[in-house]
């Protein structure tokens, strides 16, 4: 269907819009629909700014937990290293014995060991800055403590090993115990280091 309107256009009534008059020359339902448009991408916006504000929420809630569960593991691994740095100390004081490349441990060790007659009781085998110091204890019933103790440093005497890395083998202290039901005699020897 054609419509003809044959009245100039300046004679014609106009047709007044949903909203009114224009606005600059443009209609007031482009204005309204512009505004409608900013308002909905405002409020997309404002929600998903808010979806990821608790997205985030919920993810620094599910660390916290995961990091307060770890915290018993943390408190065994701190333990572990305390231990390390204690082991390593250790370890660097016994380097300097260590690359010592003529002293044969197990040999001289091995040696300590056969040379112990029965009765006698090494409590403690300590070098240092190249001497050695031997502390034990000597048992007897029939009161021979004193002569095992000089045994033990005769035969030490005669070991290789011992020759070959000190000086001698000499008794530093002894001390016989008193008041006790068997005869017990502490001794200490050392070993000065060639």
């Amino acid at each position: 269907m054609i419509k003809l309107n044959f009245i100039p256009e300046q004679q014609r009534k106009q047709r007044a819009g949903i909203v009114g008059e224009d606005f600059g020359g443009i209609p007031g339902e482009v204005i309204i629909g512009i505004f409608v448009a900013l308002v909905g991408i405002l409020i997309f916006a404002h929600t998903a700014l808010a979806g990821v504000a608790v997205y985030k929420l919920t993810s620094y809630k599910i660390l916290e937990v995961r990091w307060n569960g770890m915290a018993g593991d943390k408190k065994a691994c701190d333990g572990v290293a305390d231990e390390l740095k204690v082991l390593q100390a250790r370890m660097n004081s016994l380097r300097p014995i260590t690359v010592i490349p003529q002293f044969h441990w197990a040999r001289l060790l091995n040696d300590i060991s056969d040379s112990v007659p029965k009765g006698v009781w090494l409590r403690e085998i300590i070098f240092e800055k190249g001497s050695m110091s031997i502390y034990g204890s000597s048992v007897s019933k029939m009161k021979t403590e004193m002569v095992e103790t000089g045994n033990f440093v005769a035969s030490l005497k005669e070991k290789f090993s011992i020759q070959e890395s000190f000086a001698g083998v000499d008794v530093d202290s002894i001390q016989r115990r008193e008041n006790t039901a068997v005869s017990i005699a502490d001794f200490n020897l050392k070993a000065k280091g060639k």
